[in-house]
């Protein structure tokens, strides 16, 4: 018998359409909650709660707990013991928006809910996705309530029991605190220290660029946790 010479040695030929199908079986797989949508709506609540507790996702937790009270209101109002048109009427309201409204909800977050879930099972993406929103979170704490912010310690790792939120303030921070941030040795660090006290601190990435003749890249990885604190 001859050998393909196309298919390498100790391998099985691979149909056409192979990956495309692995692929389809796959993402089938992670949606394979969706079924939870169909009895009826009955257990739209379920499909809700099963995403929200494994992408740790609490709008879905929440939209679970809004399914399921509909639900209850539904099955109760539908009871036989309230035999009147607006209760029957309600009841037939609450039904479709769980069930088809419920299910048409559920459709549209399934991509979401896949890419959450299957990032969540990752340790490194989940604590990289943590720091992101930490330090979003100080960004708007920074904002909002800047005595608060200072009251904490957003922006300074250099203090004791300081929540810095994954920031560093350049204006405040001592040397060996500035070089946490990327891109900046202890060198640079002495030079920003040395700088800022004859310019009064500085205002922005930009402004530090400016001033110590930072190239592009550095200025550019200073922005995700480089903040400017004034006094």
């Amino acid at each position: 018998m001859t050998q393909n010479p196309d298919v390498p040695r100790g391998r099985s030929p691979v149909p056409a359409g192979g990956t495309h199908a692995a692929r389809g079986g796959s993402r089938f797989r992670g949606k394979a909650w969706l079924l939870l949508c169909l009895p009826v709506g009955l257990t739209t609540w379920a499909a809700f709660l099963y995403i929200g507790i494994r992408a740790r996702r609490r709008r879905w937790l929440a939209w679970a707990a809004v399914y399921a009270a509909m639900l209850t209101g539904w099955l109760v109002l539908d009871a036989p013991a309230n035999p009147g048109n607006t209760a029957q009427g309600v009841a037939a309201v609450l039904a479709l928006i769980t069930w088809i409204g419920g299910g048409v909800h559920a459709l549209v977050i399934s991509n979401d809910a896949v890419r959450r879930i299957h990032g969540s099972e990752d340790p490194r993406l989940e604590a990289a996705e943590t720091r992101i929103e930490r330090r979003a979170a100080g960004r708007h704490l920074l904002t909002s309530k800047p005595a608060l912010a200072r009251e904490v310690g957003v922006g300074r790792p250099d203090v004791p029991g300081a929540d810095d939120y994954g920031l560093v303030d350049i204006n405040h921070c001592p040397a060996n605190a500035l070089t946490r941030l990327p891109g900046i040795n202890e060198e640079l660090a002495a030079r920003i220290v040395s700088e800022r006290a004859q310019a009064g601190g500085f205002s922005s990435v930009e402004d530090l660029g400016v001033l110590l003749d930072l190239p592009p890249s550095t200025v550019d990885g200073l922005r995700d946790t480089a903040v400017f604190l004034r006094d």
